[in-house]
């Protein structure tokens, strides 16, 4: 890759600087879930928070290294009720009764942060009594639910009570979202002028009490560094089918147009790949009608 001439953008940072600045946030990412690996359930607050635009590839760079560390980790939806959550809970401490640690990850969670109800529930789910409870009548949805689910439930399910209770104390949670969390200022600033999401923004930020919180909060030349140093560093033929030239080709055209266009992601390189293969001769007339804005 000697060859290739990086240019610079109108702020003059160069696109191999901007390379090294996203694969160093890259490599905090990294670092972050061998952290988690080697987190112990018994610690004051083994669970993490990661916020960062769409399209860096969060969840594929979390999962594939909980993978490399041989940690038990379970990917669950975050995009679902508080009531599908516990249900999701209850199955896997039913089918892990030795209680081992088991790492919880949710990618786009935001559901489940979504009220001040929610937020409550999470607040014991990942501190406190560290249990998730559901306490209305499961009458409803009963006849919804797996056999699987039922017996769950039952295993978890007081005599005389509505809902169900699930222990949380050997689960770690790992929260993946493109929404960050609020800090102290921004509760203070929402009351002082009396907004009427205050409350839940309140909440929120208790949630952030209870986690390490990365907030990957980066410029537009560090997300085209992050995107290019996964692009860059992939095996381009079995996995693109291109050349590395040619991810360079893409990179440039993204780095020259990136407030123009519609998708900024690691997708987007794996479409605009495809795109150059199969239509050698018109893809950039292709990339400009999908990928840029009228």
């Amino acid at each position: 890759m000697e060859e290739i001439t990086y240019k610079k953008s109108l702020f003059g940072l160069s696109q191999l600087e901007a390379l090294e600045k996203g694969k160093a946030h890259r490599q905090r990412l990294i670092q972050l879930v061998t952290r988690i690996s080697t987190s112990n359930v018994g610690e004051k607050y083994p669970h993490h928070y990661i916020f960062s635009p769409p399209g860096l590839g969060k969840t594929f760079t979390v999962m594939n290294h909980l993978k490399n560390t041989g940690v038990r980790f379970i990917q669950v939806s975050g995009n679902v009720s508080m009531f599908a959550f516990g249900i999701q809970l209850a199955v896997i401490n039913y089918y892990n009764p030795s209680h081992e640690k088991v790492v919880i990850f949710l990618d786009d969670c935001d559901e489940i942060f979504k009220t001040d109800a929610n937020c409550n529930t999470m607040k014991n789910v990942l501190d406190g009594n560290r249990q998730f409870t559901y306490e209305k009548s499961l009458a409803s949805q009963w006849k919804n639910l797996s056999d699987i689910q039922k017996e769950a439930i039952q295993y978890f399910r007081e005599d005389g009570t509505m809902g169900f209770k699930v222990p949380t104390d050997n689960m770690v949670f790992v929260f993946a979202s493109n929404f960050k969390l609020p800090v102290d200022d921004d509760v203070k600033t929402a009351r002082d002028h009396g907004q009427a999401r205050s409350g839940l923004l309140a909440h929120k930020n208790a949630i952030r009490s209870r986690c390490h919180v990365a907030d990957f909060d980066i410029n537009w030349q560090e997300h085209w560094g992050w995107i290019a140093d996964v692009a860059l560093n992939t095996n381009c033929l079995d996995h693109y089918g291109i050349d590395p030239d040619d991810i360079q080709i893409i990179l440039d055209f993204m780095w020259n147009h990136w407030y123009h266009l519609t998708e900024r992601s690691i997708r987007t390189i794996e479409k605009m790949a495809d795109m150059m293969r199969d239509y050698p001769d018109k893809y950039k007339l292709f990339w400009e009608i999908d990928y840029l804005k009228n």
